[in-house]
């Protein structure tokens, strides 16, 4: 499952998963991401999860622009209409969210800490 992680300076404030099938984020009241940011516009932005083309069996995560006055930024570039990848940043206003894909976490290894000669030193071989 994927999720937007709402960010403020670093911190994750908010983990929002993304279950429906159409995401509605904006300064509506009744959005599905509703947003308190008057840089918002009411009908900002939509994601639709949608079936992937390319792999059976899988989802793709579609975020579109609603034509909004203050327009969406993935990666820091002006957005219509695009495909999310997992770690995309998207800004809405003043809003900074995190796309983050479950699946693409999977193959996340532990990192193995490492006791040195000198008392209290650790490190990691990578």
């Amino acid at each position: 499952m994927a999720m937007l992680v709402l960010m403020h300076e670093g911190l994750t404030i908010k983990e929002i998963p993304l279950e429906k099938p159409l995401i509605r984020i904006g300064r509506k009241i009744g959005s599905e991401i509703f947003l308190e940011d008057k840089l918002a516009s009411q009908n900002h932005a939509k994601i639709e999860i949608l079936p992937d083309p390319k792999q059976k069996g899988h989802v793709i995560h579609i975020l579109e622009d609603l034509q909004s006055t203050n327009h969406t930024y993935v990666n820091g570039q002006e957005i219509t209409r695009k495909e999310l990848v997992h770690e995309d940043t998207i800004r809405i206003g003043k809003h900074v969210f995190k796309f983050i894909e479950e699946a693409a976490m999977d193959g996340d290894k532990t990192t193995k800490l490492h006791k040195s000669w000198i008392r209290g030193v650790y490190y990691t071989k990578e």
